[in-house]
């Protein structure tokens, strides 16, 4: 069995870029889109140096050795040299997707819109009849400000395009098919999923209302 993504659990894919992440002492695998919410949960990339504690290397030692003995009175504290200017950080990677101002990703923007639209009626009302689908929330080609939604039962998909820069008119149908096969590779990274009640969710997280 393959890797899988330690925050949505999807399984990686041949080829598919994986970005390792460190969550205490213990190795994060992580998918392209799961990379914005691994740093918000505080998990630090991987090949960073573990932060070292207050008090200890070469400084701490020195002070631990000056003030564990009892200062007698009058006599002044022994003056430590300044500290060493922290080394500069090093460039971390850009990540994607970015976030709004209410801190929400495009995809979780446009999962609220889609659930609050006709066509997330449409989905609820088609999980009702045909059970609970598959879906996948990805970024549309060509498009920053589209996000591509694609929900599938074993029969029949649809895809939907929500442009989040249009408050007006967000949602439209793409396309609709029978056989899953007939989705590209990326529609087919499950990284989403649909309650029993019909509203779409990213996976591991609730999107925002709106």
């Amino acid at each position: 069995m393959g890797a899988t993504c330690s925050i949505c659990g999807r399984t990686i894919l041949a080829g598919e870029r994986v970005h390792g992440f460190v969550e205490g002492r213990e190795e994060k695998s992580v998918c392209e889109l799961c990379v914005a919410r691994a740093e918000r949960l505080g998990w630090r990339p991987g090949g960073e140096p573990e932060p070292e504690p207050e008090g200890r290397g070469h400084e701490g030692r020195l002070r631990r050795l000056f003030y564990r003995r009892d200062r007698r009175p009058g006599v002044p504290a022994p003056v430590l040299g300044p500290a060493p200017a922290p080394a500069p950080a090093r460039p971390r990677r850009p990540v994607a997707p970015p976030v709004d101002e209410l801190g929400f990703t495009p995809f979780e923007r446009a999962v609220a819109r889609f659930n609050s639209s006709e066509a997330g009626r449409t989905v609820a009302g088609l999980t009702r009849t045909l059970g609970v689908p598959r879906a996948s929330v990805g970024a549309s080609a060509g498009a920053p400000d589209e996000v591509r939604i694609t929900v599938a039962w074993e029969l029949s998909w649809y895809q939907w395009r929500v442009d989040i820069a249009d408050e007006l008119s967000p949602v439209a149908e793409l396309d609709k098919g029978g056989e899953v096969d007939q989705l590209d590779a990326a529609a087919r990274q499950w990284n989403a999923g649909v309650d029993e009640d019909g509203r779409l969710h990213l996976a591991g997280e609730r999107a925002p209302s709106r």
